[in-house]
């Protein structure tokens, strides 16, 4: 039976938006403080980056995730069938994850905010990908420039790592 990508994506998406506002409650105070982007980053993401050079960009909204404002990271959501092969793993190239990594960038330095690229696996728990190295936790790698972190051990930090308090 064919999957709905688009379907699978945005259910994924939902997921990760009622994970963070479950875990930031405390902080922002609110039920549903993160949501989807019912744009997903298509209105500015991708080939469309030159809109933001001729449109006002005071309400955009960059990432696959409506986050608060004092949220310090714009967040890329991606959920596949198929993890990387462990040729690919151990060469440490990876082409679907440095596509996904341009798209997040992108989103994150438009938006001024840091990347927090959140990624899925059948079979798998959600991992993320960001460009910092935190002490309190354990990488499960570094990848060209990036650490890669089990989503529920990075959810751990501080607050004050993903909010300007």
């Amino acid at each position: 039976m064919a999957v709905n990508g688009k379907a699978k994506g945005s259910s994924f998406e939902r997921k990760i938006a009622n994970l963070l506002s479950d875990r930031f409650k405390s902080i922002t105070g609110i039920e549903q403080s993160f949501r989807r982007n019912p744009d997903s980053g298509s209105f500015f993401g991708g080939s469309n980056k030159r809109r933001t050079e001729t449109h006002d960009l005071d309400y955009a909204i960059f990432g696959d995730l409506i986050c608060p404002k004092n949220f310090k990271f714009s967040v890329e959501c991606k959920f596949y069938k198929q993890g990387p092969t462990f040729a690919a793993i151990v060469k440490g190239d990876i082409t679907q994850w440095d596509d996904w990594l341009k798209q997040a960038k992108q989103d994150s330095e438009l938006y001024h905010k840091g990347l927090m690229l959140i990624m899925k696996y059948n079979g798998i728990s959600e991992v993320v990908l960001t460009e910092q190295q935190y002490d309190n936790i354990t990488s499960v790698m570094p990848y060209k420039g990036f650490y890669l972190y089990k989503l529920s051990e990075f959810l751990t930090l501080k607050d004050e790592i993903f909010f300007n308090i």
